[in-house]
């Protein structure tokens, strides 16, 4: 039987240690600002990433003279386009990613988790799954097969019940759960689905390849700095946001925290000591990012792909905060109901690692371009279903397709009723793959 990645693990630990996240905070809100709590997680591990991935380049260049890593083409490379995000620059690429993927999808979640309760928010985490679901099948990037069908059922009577729990929960607080808690998890889902879709559509440089080809661990200080750069950048805008906000002429829960948020600043350090602070930022953040960064640049595997696994393992987080918001917080949920939603999400894996499987075919596919067209191929290509990712080569060959389809069928079709019909490819070359590093 073939054995997945020894990495797997850095996955399953990453989303156990997300998963207390809630419970973590859950005690700060009634003394410190929702902003405070985001701008110290963010800010010092931003800082922290940047210091790691520093010193990784240096450690490189001092055991592994003939395989250096250049620090000055790490930098320079910000400033290439980004031809899988509307071609902008990279280090806008990593602003957005920053402030509407990473920090607005933290302030939703941390405002309805003030509002509601442990268990409702989860609900966000199932419906932005549920979003990437439908985006996946829209670009074609998925089909839905009885698998994917039954995941999303499962999921959706997963919302159900704990929907109806929930709001039986807080009737007998005799807090009730207002619209607004609702639309602030709504617009938490949109914005970790913005961020989920995204952060996979970051492009290499034709320098940047050949640095991974010269040196595979290219890619950690690169990811570090891509995600701290994210980090500080959507810090600051939020800072920039919070002070017009306080300017405008009425009053929200976001004014009322980031007033809140000012007069804390005196006290910055103070706050800095709190053991939950601590956790966020060691724990919650520099951590898990170094655990996942790891797996992903020595991912070794011959049945599923990093990606793969981090879809199939992400449900880990909310079922694990769930379990973990009954037991060590007593949050309301009847053990009836509870055993249900945790064997759903259960079922729910086992439904993700069934539909992924069937993902059988697995290639490369080498395409050799028209000189001219080199800029609009890949766009086209990319709306085939199928094709997960394209990268650029030097050589003999122009693109390179990362495919996975759910059959030979499908395989065949887009070559021969795809690939093969457009004029501007003048060879194609397949390469199937058994084992795939990722």
């Amino acid at each position: 039987m073939k054995l997945p990645s020894k990495y797997l693990s850095n996955l399953v630990i990453a989303n156990l240690l997300w998963s207390f996240i809630p419970i973590v905070v859950m005690g700060l809100f009634s003394e410190i600002s929702i902003l405070t709590v985001i701008f110290l997680r963010f800010f010092i591990s931003g800082i922290a990433l940047f210091v790691v991935a520093i010193l990784l380049v240096l450690v490189n260049n001092y055991l592994n003279k003939e395989k250096k890593i250049s620090l000055k083409e790490l930098f320079l490379n910000l400033r290439h386009k980004n031809n899988r995000f509307y071609k902008i620059r990279q280090y806008n690429y990593n602003f957005l990613i920053g402030f509407f993927g990473i920090i607005l999808h933290i302030l939703f979640f941390f405002l309805a988790l003030k509002k509601t309760s442990i268990p409702f928010v989860m609900i966000g985490m199932l419906m932005t799954i549920i979003f990437i679901s439908f985006y996946e099948k829209g670009v074609n990037y998925e089909k839905f097969d009885i698998f994917r069908i039954l995941f999303i059922v499962m999921l959706l009577f997963s919302i159900l019940i704990i929907t109806f729990v929930s709001l039986q929960g807080a009737e007998i607080k005799g807090d009730p759960i207002d619209l607004l808690g609702f639309i602030y998890l709504v617009l938490s889902s949109i914005t970790g689905s913005f961020l989920y879709i995204s952060i996979d559509r970051d492009s290499f440089s034709k320098k940047e390849l050949i640095n991974i080809n010269i040196n595979k661990y290219y890619k950690i200080p690169r990811a570090l700095i891509k995600m701290a750069i994210s980090f500080i950048s959507g810090v600051i805008l939020l800072i920039l946001a919070s002070i017009l906000i306080t300017l405008l002429p009425f009053e929200t829960d976001i004014t009322q925290e980031a007033i809140k948020f000012f007069n804390e600043l005196q006290f910055i350090f103070v706050i800095l000591g709190r053991w939950e602070i601590i956790y966020l930022i060691i724990f919650a953040t520099i951590l898990p990012y170094l655990l996942i960064f790891l797996a992903r640049v020595n991912w070794k595997t011959t049945i599923l792909t990093y990606s793969q696994w981090s879809s199939i393992l992400g449900l880990i987080d909310p079922m694990s905060t769930l379990i973990f918001s009954v037991l060590l917080v007593n949050e309301f949920f009847p053990h009836g109901y509870f055993i249900i939603v945790i064997v759903f999400l259960v079922i729910t894996i086992v439904l993700r690692y069934a539909h992924e499987v069937r993902n059988i075919v697995q290639a490369k596919i080498l395409l050799k371009i028209k000189n001219g067209s080199l800029k609009l191929i890949p766009i086209k290509i990319l709306k085939f279903y199928g094709v997960r990712e394209i990268e650029s080569l030097i050589g003999r060959y122009d693109l390179i397709l990362h495919v996975k389809v759910n059959s030979f069928k499908d395989f065949h079709y887009l070559i021969n009723r795809k690939l093969k019909l457009i004029d501007d490819i003048l060879a194609i070359k397949v390469q199937f793959v058994d084992k795939i590093e990722k």
